[in-house]
Parts: C-alpha cells; structure tokens; sequence
C-alpha cells in the first residue's frame, strides 16, 4: 500500500500546478460567462433567441435553457468542457502507463515487491485523483460566483444540482481519459493510445451532436459517452432520471474500463 501511495504521489507532485492552472482557467472561464449573462438585457435576448430556427434552439437545449442563468452557463462552460479539460487529459491519459514503458522505468517499478495490479491500480486511482481535485476547483470557483450573482440568486440557488453535476463530470471526463488509458495497455505505446483517445473524443461528439439529423447514425448514440452526459437537463430542468441513468452508465463504463485495463496488463508481455 505505501508503494501504490507513493506512486499517486509522485505523479500528482507531477501534475500539480497543470492541474491547478486548467482547473482554475476552466473556472474563470465559468465566472467570466456569468458576469456576461448577468449584463444581458433579457428581454432583447428573448427577441433574438425567438428568430433561431427550432432545430438549432433544441441544440442549445431550448429556449429555456438559453434564457436561464445555468443553462447560459451551461452551454458555455460545461456543454464544452470536454475540450477545455477533456483533451488535455486525454493526453495525459496516453502517457500515463507507455511513458513508464517508454522509458523503461516500469521494469524498476515492478521489480519491487509491488504486483502489477497494485502498479497499474496506483496509475488509474492518480487519474481520478487529477479529474477530482481539476474539477473540484472548477467548480468552487463557479459555485463562488453564483452565491454571489444577483441573478443566480433571483432563480434561485440549487446546490444539489450543481453538486450532482460536479460529480457527472467527472465521470464523463474520467471515462473520456480512460478510453485512452485502457488503449495504452492494448498497445503500450503513446502516440498509438493518444491518436485512439482524441479520435474516440471527436467522434462520439460528432455522433452525440447529428444522431437526429442523420438516421444512419442514431443507434450510435448510445455507444457514445456524450450521449449520457447532458447537464442542461440536471441544472435547468432538475430532471433526476435521467440524472440517474447517466450517473449510473457513466460509472459502469469507468467501472468497465478500469476493469478491462486490469485485465488487459496483467496478460501483457512488457517489452525490454
């Protein structure tokens, strides 16, 4: 156990100050959007929003969500914060376990008293880890701000939502990350896992976002990551099934992807 500590440890000294600057850019982003919206005459928002065609309205979420100070934040912030966040740690995902075999690091590390699950389990728990703390500071400081913006206060402050969506996602950025990872123990190597990663990302996006235009692609949409994430709908709507399903599809792709990981290394031959 103290081995598999100092592991998420070293790492996390690591990836200290990248994670404090993507969390706290990702944040500001957040305080910046509600300082915007909290100036928007809303009535001459109304009027414009009035003149989109319907079908880019339903993208947005509707005319509610567009109107609505956590639906505006919504689609500025974290509709998209798997491209503020999510790349990032795609990449870092990548090279979490190939760089260690890279660099052939890894045969000092297991020629310790340490298993190879224990060794790629300290990998897996150190990505958490990042994601958690990332987005725990993303949202404190988001969450700082709507206590203290009139108009968030004036519709009205849901604290449940926003802690229950904290938690979506970070298992929608942590299942994006272990996509990637789960192909670095496939292929040992980190262009081949990062090339995987970010064209599984851009490509579930794709389908998530045209499924309904294109009917060749609907049945797609439930193979795709994005398909379960949907934080309009849990901050503008309070809708708690559909909170519920995501929660729990969300954990069992993590749960499956950590697994087959596991499973995946164990039965590796490391290259010398």
């Amino acid at each position: 156990m103290g081995q598999l500590l100092t592991i998420v440890k070293e790492y996390l000294k690591d990836k200290k100050w990248a994670t404090i600057l993507l969390g706290g850019i990702t944040g500001l982003l957040g305080l910046f959007t509600i300082y915007i919206f909290s100036d928007f005459d809303l009535e001459a928002l109304d009027s414009l929003i009035a003149m989109f065609p319907e079908g880019m309205l339903d993208f947005f979420g509707g005319m509610v969500a567009m109107t609505n100070p956590y639906g505006w934040l919504t689609i500025e912030v974290l509709s998209f914060i798997w491209l503020w966040a999510g790349i990032y740690l795609v990449f870092s995902a990548s090279s979490l376990l190939s760089q260690d075999i890279e660099e052939k690091t890894i045969e000092l590390s297991l020629s310790k008293p340490i298993t190879r699950t224990k060794y790629l389990g300290s990998k897996i728990v150190s990505l958490y880890v990042i994601i958690t703390i990332m987005m725990a500071l993303t949202f404190l400081i988001i969450s700082g701000t709507i206590a203290t913006s009139q108009i968030f206060i004036d519709e009205g402050l849901y604290w449940d939502r926003v802690g229950g969506t904290y938690v979506i996602v970070v298992l929608f950025l942590s299942a994006l990350s272990m996509i990637a990872f789960f192909s670095s123990t496939i292929f040992l190597n980190t262009k081949k896992a990062m090339v995987i990663g970010i064209v599984a990302l851009f490509l579930m996006f794709f389908i998530d976002g045209f499924y309904s235009y294109m009917e060749e692609i609907e049945n797609l949409k439930y193979f795709t990551v994005f398909f379960y994430y949907n934080p309009i709908d849990y901050l503008v709507y309070a809708d708690i099934d559909l909170f519920i399903r995501d929660i729990i599809v969300l954990a069992s792709i993590n749960a499956a992807l950590v697994i087959g990981s596991l499973i995946v290394f164990n039965k590796k031959d490391i290259p010398n």
